[in-house]
C-alpha cells in the first residue's frame, strides 16, 4: 500500500482519512481494557492493539499494584522490548514522574516541568531527539494519583495531520522539511548538541511520526510569515477543538499506552502521598498497520 502521508498519494490519503475520521466520536469508556494481574489475557492484549491501531493510544487497568518487572512484562506482550533511557530514568529505563521540586540554587530534575506539580503543555515525547533515534511509543502508569488535578489530555497526532492537510497541503510539505525547527543544546548535558529536524516525518516502516512542543523556549522555528500562520493554526486547533481530545484522570493501577501522540498534563496538588507515575519509552511502536488482529 502506498503511504497516505505523501502528498502525491491523494487517493490513498482520502481512503485512510475517511476511515480514520469514521472512528470518531467515541465513548471514552470503550478505551479502557481491564486485566487480571495473574494472567495477562491474550484477548485483551489484542483488544489493546486494535484500539491503538485506530487511535494510537488505549487505556488499561489492573486489579492491583504492578512491580517494575510486571510493567516491562506487560509491555513485552505488546512487543515493546526496546526501551529507551533518559537523563533521569533508572537502570530499567523507567522514569518515576513525581514532584521533585528543590530550592532554586540546586540543579536537579526539578528544572524539568514533568518533575514538578506544574502544568505541562502540549508536546510529543522526545521531540528533542533526532529522527533516527526517536521515541515511537510509551507507557504511562499511575502508582499514586494526586490529591487534586494532574489530568492527562491526549490528541492523536494523525488527527492533527488531517486537520493541517485538509486546510492547506503546503503546510504539510513545509512541516516535513528537515530543518523546520531546531532544539537548542541542553546546557546540563556535556555532549549535547543542537538538533534540527521536521515536525512530521514518515519512518522506514511507513508510519507517520511527529516532533512537537508548545514550549517556545524549547524550540527554534524557522522565522517567516508562513511558519507563523502554521503555528497559529496548530495552536488554535489543539487549544480550542475538543472533539478529538481525551481527558484522563488516571487512578491507581491505571495507565495508557500510546504511539507517541500529542499530550499534555494539568497542574496538580499532592496529598499526604506524592503523585507518582511511571513512564517507559520505546524505540518501536505498538502494532503494525496491516496486522491481522483477531
Amino acid at each position: 500500500m502506498k503511504s497516505p502521508f505523501l502528498l502525491e498519494n491523494q487517493e490513498e490519503y482520502l481512503e485512510w482519512r475517511n476511515f480514520k475520521l469514521s472512528q470518531y466520536p467515541v465513548c471514552q469508556e470503550n478505551f479502557i481494557v481491564k486485566f487480571n494481574n495473574n494472567i495477562i489475557d491474550k484477548g485483551n492484549i489484542n483488544l489493546l492493539k486494535k484500539l491503538i491501531k485506530k487511535y494510537n493510544f488505549a487505556i488499561y487497568e489492573f486489579e492491583s499494584k504492578l512491580t517494575d518487572y510486571d510493567l516491562h512484562n506487560f509491555c513485552s506482550k505488546l512487543d515493546l522490548n526496546k526501551s529507551i533511557s533518559n537523563l533521569f530514568s533508572d537502570s530499567e529505563n523507567i522514569s518515576n514522574i513525581t514532584n521533585k521540586s528543590e530550592p532554586k540554587n540546586k540543579i536537579t530534575n526539578s528544572e524539568y516541568i514533568p518533575y514538578t506539580e506544574k502544568r505541562l503543555n502540549w508536546h510529543t515525547d522526545g521531540y528533542y531527539y533526532p529522527t533516527e533515534s526517536s521515541i515511537k511509543s510509551f507507557l504511562l502508569h499511575c502508582v499514586q494519583p494526586a490529591k487534586k488535578g494532574g489530568e492527562n489530555i491526549l490528541l492523536d497526532h494523525e488527527i492533527m495531520y488531517i486537520y493541517l492537510r485538509d486546510h492547506n497541503p503546503d503546510y504539510i510539505n513545509i512541516l516535513m522539511q528537515k530543518n523546520i525547527m531546531k532544539i537548542p543544546k541542553n546546557k546540563n548535558l556535556k555532549d549535547s548538541n543542537a538538533i534540527s529536524g521536521p515536525v512530521f516525518y514518515i519512518d522506514e516502516n511507513n508510519f507517520l511520526n511527529m516532533r512537537f512542543t508548545s514550549r517556545e523556549q524549547n524550540i527554534i522555528w524557522q522565522k517567516n510569515d508562513t511558519i507563523k500562520k502554521i503555528k497559529d493554526f496548530m495552536f488554535s486547533f489543539i487549544n480550542e477543538d475538543t472533539k478529538y481530545t481525551f481527558k484522563l484522570l488516571l487512578q491507581e493501577n491505571q495507565g495508557y499506552l500510546a504511539n507517541n501522540i500529542l499530550h499534555k498534563r494539568e497542574s496538580y496538588i499532592d496529598g499526604k502521598k506524592k503523585r507518582l507515575l511511571k513512564r517507559i519509552r520505546f524505540s518501536n511502536r505498538i502494532g503494525k498497520r496491516n496486522a491481522n488482529i483477531e
